[in-house]
Formats: C-alpha cells, structure tokens, sequence
C-alpha cells in the first residue's frame, strides 16, 4: 500500500514538473508575439508629424556632421584655402537649412552642366605655389587664361600691355590669368613672386613646367576655373604668343548668345581634321606609336587659342577620369576627351592666322577683320598690331556697341 502511494506521488510530481515547464513555454512565446503586436499599437500613440519631426532631426545631426567631415576634407586637401572661397560649410554659418547649404555649393561648382560632383572630388589637384586672390563675379562675360612659361616674363607683359590691359578686359567684363609650373631657376622663381606680387593675375601650380607637361598645366587650369569662375559664361585658353583681337571674340560670341547658341556643351576654335602624326624623332612633336598607335589624330582643336561654355571644365575633369592621359595636351583636352563627350566642334578656323609677318602689310589689308586671333613669335610685333587693332576700334566707335 506505502509502494501504490510513492508511485503516485512521483508521477504526479513528474506531471506538475512538465506542465511547468509547458506554461514557462507557452509564456515565452505569448510575450513575443505580443511585442510584436505592440509595435504598430506603439508607433500608433505617435503622429505622422511627430515621425517627420524625428526624421528631420536626424537628417539635421547627419548634415552637420557631414559638413564638419566636408571642411575637414577641404582644408587638408586645399592649403592655400582656395576652395574655402565660397565652399565653406560652417556649422554656424547663421543659415535657416543645411540641406540647402549643401545644394547650393553642388549647385555653385557645377554651374550649368548639372553634373554631381563636388569640388574634392575633382581630379588633377595640386598644390599651388602661387594662388590669386582673382575673384569671378557673377556677371563677368569671360576668363582668358594663358599658358606661360614662368620665365617669358616679357611675354606675359606684353600681353597685358596690349590685349590684356585691365582697362580694356574691365570694360568687356573679362579675367585674366596665367598660368604655369615651377623650374629649378631660383632667380626665374624669385621674378615670379614679384610679378604676382604687383598683378595678381599668376597661377603657380607644384609641377614641372616642362614641354612635356603641358597636360599637367591645362588640367590644373580647368580645376581652378571650375572651382573659382564657375558663374561666368566663356573660357578662352591662349598661348603666351597669342595676340587675340578680344574685340571681335566678344561680338562674335555676344552674336551667338543672341539665338540662343554656344550656351552649354560648346567648343569653338580653329578645328584640325585627320592631322598626321609626327614620328621623327628629332623633331619636339615627335610621337612614338606606342604612345598613340593610328596615324593621325581624332578630331581636335588648335591648341592657340579655344574657347569654352562655362560647363566644360567640370565635364572635361569628370570624363578624364575614363580617358587614359596623352601628353599633347590640345590633342588630349580638346579632342580625346571632347570627342568622348559627343561633343562637335565649331569651326572658327577662319579667325586664325598663324603666320604674321613683322611688316603687318597683310594685316593692314584686312579691312573686314576677318581675323581675330594671331601667332605672334615676337612681343615688339604684338605692340604693334595692337596699336593697329586699338585704333581701328576707337574710329569705329565699336567699342561702344560691342558694349551694349
């Protein structure tokens, strides 16, 4: 009888283990469920506003921090602060929204090329030894800039004595600026300072301004340009032995602005077509066919003188990033990379020319001013046809009307 009673009690103490643990089990898996029944009921106690508000929050404390990364980024990369002009994103800078801080520096270097890229993003930096402090303002028409040498100091006088007199350029609404590498000539280094020192028109930048670095010169240049004249609506690129009748680009370019033309996606210049390649190796154009297999060249433009839409030099950076660098710099910058771009050229081929004689007799004899730019090996010349071309616009009186 003891024996029936313990088998009892033990089996009903083993049923009493196992519904307890069965209850445990069943409590466990309620209270789960039950959370996540809770969730909606939750979020329910909450408004749409209340949610957006919290987003917005978060959005704010993301952009702020985004901003202090995005000035952090620039000042390393940019020890002169020439991209802090007009780029800083200052937590406190006193604006309503960052979110429309942010978009209006994408919107300021992208200018009307639409392209999403932002100035640290831009290829081709370099340190600059000498930055300006050359401000493009909105309503400036054009920036003219140079290939120069840094020791054709003469040059870059003659220039500025002529086509390039602040006087004149003012008027237009044009900038002006040169633009070169560094050489191992102190004394040629030391001149430099000085010059920019008193005309505050040079660009310096960190390579060696050699011949063969002459893509480095013209990609440094469209940098800056992109990132510091991205409101204005013309780039000419010249060569320091360029005399440019600045007159007739103007007119010319203001006549095609009038319909509506030459406003994006635009290349003017003097076009050269299937040009040969040179292989003789004596000669400083010499290209070897590893470097450039075909026998002539794509399409490109006259490396004198070319003239941009203002979206150009922010296109041209982004698609080089594609396209393997070639060190003919006209060659590469205004054909490999303008071709790649589905972008034609416009001929101005018949403002060219690129044999002036010192006598000007052939200058002289064109009354219709066909011509508007001149390969001019020798700075007195360039005094001269400039005196010729002054005079003529002052007669005219079509200074005023290119003005108007």
């Amino acid at each position: 009888m003891l024996l029936c009673r313990r088998k009892i009690y033990r089996t009903l103490s083993r049923f009493l283990v196992f519904l307890t643990f069965c209850l445990l089990f069943v409590q466990i898996h309620l209270s789960s469920r039950t959370k996540q029944v809770m969730k909606p009921a939750i979020l329910s106690w909450f408004s749409w506003q209340d949610l957006q508000e919290f987003e917005r929050k978060n959005m704010k404390n993301n952009t702020l921090d985004n901003n202090s990364t995005m000035n952090i980024n620039i000042n390393k990369k940019n020890k002169d602060n020439s991209l802090v002009h007009g780029l800083s994103l200052r937590v406190n800078g006193g604006l309503q929204s960052k979110q429309n801080e942010i978009l209006e520096v994408k919107n300021s270097l992208l200018g009307s090329s639409s392209l999403p890229l932002l100035s640290e993003e831009l290829p081709y930096y370099t340190r600059h030894i000498i930055n300006p402090s050359l401000l493009c303002a909105p309503d400036d028409f054009m920036i003219a800039y140079i290939h120069a040498a840094p020791e054709n100091s003469k040059r870059r006088m003659a220039i500025r004595q002529t086509w390039g007199d602040k006087k004149v350029l003012g008027k237009l609404k044009i900038k002006l600026l040169f633009v070169m590498g560094v050489v191992n000539n102190r004394h040629v280094m030391d001149m430099v300072k000085v010059e920019s020192a008193r005309y505050n028109d040079i660009l310096q930048t960190e390579f060696n301004d050699t011949y063969r670095n002459l893509n480095s010169k013209a990609m440094a240049a469209l940098r800056w340009i992109a990132t510091n004249c991205q409101n204005i609506s013309y780039i000419m690129k010249t060569d320091d032995d360029i005399l440019v009748d600045i007159f007739q680009v103007v007119k010319y370019l203001r006549y095609l602005q009038l319909y509506k033309y030459a406003r994006e996606k635009f290349i003017l210049c003097n076009v050269w077509d299937l040009m040969l390649i040179i292989r003789n190796k004596k000669s400083k154009w010499y290209v070897s066919p590893e470097e450039y297999p075909n026998k002539t060249y794509e399409v490109y433009c006259s490396g004198s003188a070319y003239i941009l839409s203002s979206d150009m030099p922010v296109r041209l950076l982004k698609i080089s990033l594609k396209i393997p660098r070639f060190w003919v710099d006209d060659v590469y910058v205004t054909g490999m990379l303008v071709n790649a771009l589905g972008i034609k050229h416009t001929y101005y081929n018949s403002a060219y020319t690129f044999i002036v004689s010192d006598s000007l007799d052939e200058i002289l004899k064109d009354n219709k001013r066909k011509t508007a730019i001149y390969h001019i090996p020798h700075t007195e010349t360039m005094y001269k046809l400039w005196n010729i071309l002054n005079e003529r616009m002052n007669h005219s009186g079509a200074t005023r009307n290119i003005l108007k």
